[in-house]
C-alpha cells in the first residue's frame, strides 16, 4: 500500500538526531491559504519578513525554513500566519520523487531541487545543478514510490 502523505511532505527525522521544532511565520497576502500542510516554506524573496510555499526549481539560492504543518490563514487582502516544523541541523523528510525511473543508488548524498507542478511539490532526483535538498535514500518499491531529503533549514542555523 502506497503511504499515505500529510501534504507532500512528512517529516521522518533530524538529520543527527534531535527534535524538531515549531514556531509562527508571517504569509503576505495575496492567495488563500498559500500554503499547505506538509509544504517546504522558504523565506519570501519578495516581501522581507515573510516566508512563502517554495517554488518550482528552488535551490540554494533559496533560504529554507522547514515544512509547514499547519495551513496558512492568509486571504487575497490580509496577511496571514503559518506554523513551520524545523531543526537548525536539518529536518530529514520524504517526498515524491519527480520521476520514479530515477532512484537509484547513484542519487544517494547528493543535492537536488524542488519542482512544483499543479501546486504539488516533488524532488526533482535528476536536477543537482545549485541543489539544496540532500537525498538520503528512496524507495522505488511499486504503489510506494518516496524520496528522502534533508531539508538544510538554513534560517535557523
Amino acid at each position: 500500500m502506497a503511504e499515505q502523505f500529510t501534504g507532500d511532505f512528512n517529516t521522518v527525522g533530524v538529520w543527527g538526531g534531535g527534535q524538531t521544532s515549531v514556531r509562527t511565520f508571517d504569509v503576505k497576502s495575496g492567495a488563500a491559504a498559500s500554503i499547505a500542510v506538509g509544504d517546504l516554506v522558504v523565506v519570501d524573496g519578495s516581501n522581507a519578513g515573510y516566508v512563502a510555499k517554495a517554488a518550482n526549481g528552488a535551490s540554494s539560492s533559496s533560504t529554507w525554513v522547514g515544512r509547514a504543518v499547519t495551513t496558512s490563514t492568509d486571504t487575497a487582502s490580509a496577511d496571514g500566519t503559518v506554523e513551520v516544523e524545523y531543526a537548525p541541523t536539518g529536518l530529514i523528510v520524504r517526498g515524491t520523487p519527480t520521476t520514479v525511473g530515477n532512484l537509484a543508488q547513484a542519487i544517494k548524498g547528493t543535492k537536488v531541487t524542488l519542482d512544483v507542478a499543479s501546486g504539488t511539490q516533488t524532488v526533482d532526483e535528476n536536477d543537482t545543478s545549485s541543489g539544496i535538498l540532500t537525498v538520503v535514500g528512496y524507495d522505488d518499491t511499486t504503489g510506494s514510490e518516496s524520496i528522502d531529503v534533508v531539508v538544510p533549514c538554513t534560517y535557523v542555523s
